[in-house]
């Protein structure tokens, strides 16, 4: 009887530091996850950008980077461009070449500029989350006249393979895409150089292509089938 006493002992005392250590394995965990602004390597500000005068938007990325810069991704260029920051008062990203200031607080992103719509700080994924997915919804012009009302996009699950098409289930186009943190999508439109954009923002696939010729702008947010 004493021995089973003893071994019941021992099972509850590693039971509770097994939890324990959980527990501050999991808070560790947490606290790795939490946006450091003065190391945000590996994180994402996610913003719709609108001018004012048309309906259409733009999604735009800015990618922290070492160094205080930020690699900027939209509809018409895969991270060509980057634009140095600073931190200002300990919790603003200033972007000193566009003149835009983020405010980042528990993780939270604002801005007082308003053209400036939706704003998310995103992480980057380990894997694409992207990757075997499907999604639709309706595609805006400029004006912001409908212009495809049932609009999809469908991630292959294997390879970085996007089909495109009008109706769910009918491919009309099929392209390769850049991955960008695993969490968007980068599409160069072969034979006419246009571009096409695509960020996973909240469950929902926020979505801009740039047409070169004529010029034009469309847009739309896609849900998840």
């Amino acid at each position: 009887m004493k021995t089973l006493k003893t071994a019941a002992t021992y099972i509850f005392v590693l039971f509770v530091s097994l939890t324990a250590c959980k527990k501050d394995n999991a808070q560790k965990e947490d606290e790795n996850l939490k946006f450091d602004i003065n190391n945000p390597v590996g994180y994402f500000i996610y913003v719709k950008y609108g001018n004012g005068t048309t309906v259409a938007y733009r999604s735009w990325l800015f990618e922290f980077q070492p160094g205080k810069t930020l690699k900027f991704y939209d509809s018409e260029g895969n991270g060509s461009n980057t634009y140095t920051y600073e931190i200002i008062d300990g919790n603003i990203v200033g972007i000193k070449k566009m003149d835009f200031r983020f405010t980042i607080d528990d993780g939270k992103i604002t801005s007082d500029d308003p053209y400036l719509k939706d704003l998310a700080l995103i992480k980057a994924s380990q894997t694409n989350q992207l990757a075997g997915k499907t999604f639709a919804g309706t595609y805006y012009d400029p004006r912001g006249a409908v212009l495809h009302k049932n609009f999809f996009y469908s991630f292959a699950a294997k390879d970085n393979k996007v089909g495109a098409g009008l109706n769910i289930g009918t491919v009309l186009r099929t392209e390769n895409y850049s991955s960008i943190g695993n969490i968007a999508a980068w599409v160069d439109i072969a034979g006419n150089d246009d571009g096409e954009f695509m960020v996973l923002v909240n469950g929902k696939l926020e979505v801009s292509y740039y047409q070169k010729t004529p010029y034009a702008l469309h847009s739309g947010s896609f849900s998840q089938q």
